[in-house]
Parts: C-alpha cells; structure tokens; sequence
C-alpha cells in the first residue's frame, strides 16, 4: 500500500470486484499452500476450513473463474 492510501480506500478496494478477486486469490492460494503441509499433526485444519467458508461464502470470485477456464 502506498503512503498516500488510506484504510477507506483499503475498504472501497476490498468491495470492488478486483478486490474481491484478488481477496479470492489469496485465500485460495493459502488454503492450498496450508493443506500441504507436513506432518498432518501440523496442519492448521481448522483454520484451512474458516479460510474455506469466507472464501466459498464472501469471495468465491477466483474459484469461479477458475471452474469456468477448467470447462
């Protein structure tokens, strides 16, 4: 963010489509990052399904798109 920003426009970027896009992206990319890891004693479960329901249920934007490139 750059020094001019401000939490408003944070805010106003987070309910835009490219916000929600990239808000998507980040999640999707950290649930498959998380559920790799090893041992499974480590893994954060819980945590990979709360980031799971507010991707699948405020930001499914990225897991759309990419259901509708994988036709």
């Amino acid at each position: 963010m750059t020094k001019n920003m401000t939490k408003l426009d944070a805010i106003a970027l987070a309910q835009s489509p490219r916000g929600q896009y990239i808000l998507s992206q980040a999640l999707t990319i950290a649930i498959n990052t998380m559920e790799e890891v090893e041992p499974f004693i480590m893994r954060e479960v819980s945590n990979i399904a709360d980031m799971r329901l507010i991707r699948d249920q405020l930001f499914p934007l990225f897991t759309e798109i990419q259901a509708v490139q994988d036709e």
